[in-house]
This record gives structure tokens, sequence and C-alpha cells, in this order.
């Protein structure tokens, strides 16, 4: 057979004896095995230097897609509750606002013994004595007791600490006590205001 013919050359070939300038006179079978075995390295490098690089390049980006498509979701799942964080954010704003108006930047103690008076009188109760004692200054609010006085039956002196209770300014009430003062009934109590403190020197702003 041919086959057997070219092997038996192969087998028999003086392989020192070759030149490679003599490369068209070699037996037609070492031709073929030179031309495929340079087939085969040019194979090789051509999957090493071109595709191998598309090949990383590929799964790169398959990486990429699926790391963009979990941020999508995450993405549309924040957009689904959206508008349930702005209704909150609106709440939260309205719930600041009136913490700021219950805890004013400023004492303005003068404004709130006149509600405190008009409280009384439209009460129609006696006011015998309303007065201001020592600032008591803490970490985040200044405290302004108000020491308060006054006379009249008892259900008007409940309306009137309803009232003084429900300012919009926060007021609370302290060592309520009531006596019988020559036939009357008296009402004794320390009412607390309070305002922001500034901050002061070195540190942080509100």
């Amino acid at each position: 057979m041919r086959w057997q013919s070219v092997w038996h050359r192969l087998t028999h070939l003086e392989w020192r004896e070759l030149d490679v300038r003599d490369a068209d006179q070699w037996p037609l079978g070492l031709q073929w095995s030179c031309c495929g075995l340079l087939a085969a390295v040019l194979y090789a490098a051509s999957h090493v230097y071109l595709a191998l690089p598309v090949a990383q390049a590929l799964e790169d980006a398959r990486r990429e897609e699926t790391a963009l498509l979990e941020a999508y979701r995450d993405d549309a799942e924040r957009a689904a509750l959206l508008s349930g964080v702005r209704e909150q954010a609106v709440a939260l704003e309205r719930h600041l606002a009136e913490l700021e108006s219950a805890f004013p930047e400023t004492a303005d103690m003068a404004s709130l013994i006149d509600d405190i008076g008009t409280a009384a009188l439209e009460h129609q109760l006696t006011l015998e004595a309303i007065r201001l004692e020592a600032v008591d200054e803490r970490r985040f609010v200044v405290v302004h007791p108000i020491a308060v006085r006054v006379t009249g039956p008892y259900h008007r002196l409940g309306g009137f600490i309803a009232d003084v209770a429900n300012f919009p300014r926060l007021v609370t009430l302290h060592d309520v006590r009531l006596a019988m003062v020559e036939g009357r009934l008296q009402l004794s109590v320390q009412a607390r205001a309070y305002n922001a403190r500034p901050p002061s020197a070195g540190e942080p702003g509100r």
C-alpha cells in the first residue's frame, strides 16, 4: 500500500542528512508531516494569542452583565419603594417642624407669660403671682421655670392647667399643689418652658 511505503521511507530516512533548503526534495510523507506539524503549531499559537483573550473578554463581559442586571433589579426595587419613602420624608419634615416650634431658638418668655396670664383671665381666675426662676442650662435645651400661683374654683383651675399644657410651645407642669387659703382654692405650680440651646464655640452646629 502507498501509506506503508511512505512510512517505510520515513523510518529509514537519514535525518541528519536533511537540509531545510532542500525541503522540496524531501519525501512526500515527510513534507506532509512537516506541514501538519506547522499547521498544529500555528493553530495552537493563534488559539493562545487570539482566541484566549477574546474568550476571557467574553467571560468578563458576562460577569459584568450579571452584575449590572443585579444592580438594575436593586434599583428597580428601590424605585418601587420611592413613593413610600417620599411620604415618610414629608411626614418626618412635618414632625420636625412641629418639634422646632415646640423648642424655639429664643426664649421669648414675655409672650409666654402673657399667654399664661391670658389663660388665667379666660378661666376667670385670680392671678396672684407669676415669677421667673433660675434658668437651667442643659446639654441640648435651656429650661425656663416659671412659678405661677392662681386662685379660683376647682374646675376652672383644671381648665387652666389643661390650656397651659396644650400651648403650641412645649410647657411642662411640675410641683402642682392645691391648698385652701382664706376659703379659696389656691393652685401653685411650676411651669417649665424650653428653648433649643445654641451650640457653643467648638461644638458642631445643628
